[in-house]
């Protein structure tokens, strides 16, 4: 058995001995210095009655940065934050209890400089009375090993002008969302790119399309481009309030930095089809831009 395998079973035990204390944030001076001294990072996810981290280890910092371990303690989201767009529905699955936890998980994750390393996970889920209360896994950094092919399927599925996901992935993405709930579509439509590409020339267009898709990503991963000026935002297992507070969050941002977008927002807590849902964000979009040109006239 190899050391990498003796290292799982080893953080599983802790970790389902953490688990089980009435005191999780407080284990002992032993637990510490084993989790001090380990290069993988073991963790406990919980996901009952609520989501938290009830332990993780400091090697976490080394390789995403330092306060990374901190910001997860306080807000469990961080962590869908930092996961790559591309990976961020596996991270979904895997607290869920949708992934064969006998396979390795590989995913990447986000540093504080803002590159993506690559990780291994081995995860096992946490049971009570038939339901999954929490996740529990080891994760090594296996960067290093990463082959060229799985660098050209990245490229494959994002948009090279601005990095965010292409409207392959985002076919992909809304034909395996089966049986979702609280789901969110954003459209965003980018007004007069026509209008700078042709007074100030594409290369001033492909700047602002590259301006919107940060604003975009700062804001949220699951950001598609499909094509000319259209992005759109698919929300998975989040509230409709919190949907309209990411609308209003990525108008102000627009607004601040002088760019001026129509956007329009779907939301179902059981959609029939994912793409009805689409259709109606897209009508809100194109009605939103009616309005925006009848308030210009007013003016």
């Amino acid at each position: 058995m190899t050391l990498f395998f003796w290292g799982i079973l080893v953080g599983f035990l802790i970790a389902l001995w953490l688990y089980k204390r009435p005191q999780p944030h407080a284990p002992s001076l032993s637990f510490m210095h084993f989790g001090n001294q380990t290069k993988d990072v073991i963790y406990i996810f919980e996901t009952k009655p609520t989501w938290r981290f009830r332990y993780i280890s400091p090697s976490l910092d080394l390789y995403l940065g330092e306060g990374t371990v901190m910001r997860s303690y306080s807000d469990a989201q961080e962590c869908f934050r930092r996961i790559h767009p591309d990976d961020r529905r596996l991270l979904l699955d895997k607290v869920a209890g949708r992934v064969n936890y006998e396979e390795a998980i590989l995913q990447r994750w986000r540093t504080n400089d803002g590159a993506y390393v690559w990780f291994e996970e081995y995860t096992t889920p946490i049971y009570e009375n038939g339901e999954i209360v929490a996740v529990q896994g080891v994760i090594r950094n296996i960067e290093a090993a990463m082959t060229e092919r799985e660098r050209l399927m990245y490229e494959s599925r994002h948009d090279s002008l601005t990095g965010v996901f292409n409207r392959r992935a985002f076919e992909e993405t809304i034909a395996q969302a089966e049986n979702v709930c609280n789901v969110g579509i954003i459209v965003l439509d980018v007004n007069d790119l026509k209008v700078v590409n042709d007074e100030e020339g594409h290369s001033a267009g492909d700047h602002l399309l590259k301006r919107v898709g940060t604003i975009l990503q700062d804001i949220e991963s699951s950001v598609y481009r499909l094509g000319g000026d259209e992005f759109v935002l698919f929300l998975e297992m989040m509230p409709e309030d919190a949907c309209e507070r990411m609308v209003r969050q990525i108008e102000a941002t627009c607004q601040k930095e002088s760019i001026s977008v129509a956007i329009g927002l779907a939301w179902a807590s059981r959609p029939e089809t994912i793409e009805a849902l689409w259709q109606r964000a897209d009508d809100a979009m194109y009605e939103r831009k009616r309005q925006q040109k009848i308030d210009l006239l007013d003016v």
